[in-house]
């Protein structure tokens, strides 16, 4: 069975695949050998293709918080019946970013009517004294900035709201 998985705004398919002696993930159709190893403080050890990383995890609904070499990156399963939803959106809708957890924003990198591409820093937020980056999940042009540097949130509120690429060139004629 194959999971899809969101990691900073990128989807991808993961396969375990079980062999007699080890174990392996099939990440977007390549094979990588792979052992996660809890340790006696809470931390793990992961061995991907015989790299060895220290990573710690931390859970938060329905997001769970990757730290690993300084950088800390937001996993999510992805929800098959959302995705499905959004991808059958009618063309030039609009699309809300929203908080993965509560916290309070820390910067704001765009403004009002920029056109950003894939994986670009959008905002920074704090949780915990957790910073995390908020990445444009796709090419679109921001609609509106709905919370500003300072503001308290909640997981799903609303944070950004997104429109397509082509409205931005509409708006600008």
């Amino acid at each position: 069975m194959g999971y899809e998985f969101e990691l900073d705004g990128q989807i991808a398919t993961v396969w375990p695949v079980h062999g007699r002696e080890d174990a392996s993930l099939s990440i977007d159709g390549v094979s990588h050998a792979a052992d996660l190893r809890a340790q006696a403080d809470g931390r793990f050890e992961l061995d991907l293709d015989g790299q060895m990383y220290a990573i710690q995890m931390a859970r938060h609904g329905d997001d769970v918080f990757v730290h690993v070499e300084g950088r800390v990156h937001r996993v999510r399963v992805v929800d098959a019946l959302a995705r499905a939803r959004r991808d059958a959106a009618p063309e030039g809708a609009e699309e809300i970013l929203r908080a993965p957890m509560p916290g309070v924003v820390v910067a704001v990198d765009v403004l009002a009517g920029a056109v950003v591409e894939t994986g670009e820093r959008l905002m920074t937020i704090e949780s915990m004294k957790l910073q995390t980056l908020i990445r444009a999940p796709h090419a679109a042009r921001i609609a509106e900035v709905l919370a500003g540097p300072g503001a308290s949130f909640d997981q799903g509120d609303p944070l950004l709201r997104l429109a397509p690429v082509g409205d931005a060139e509409e708006g600008s004629r």
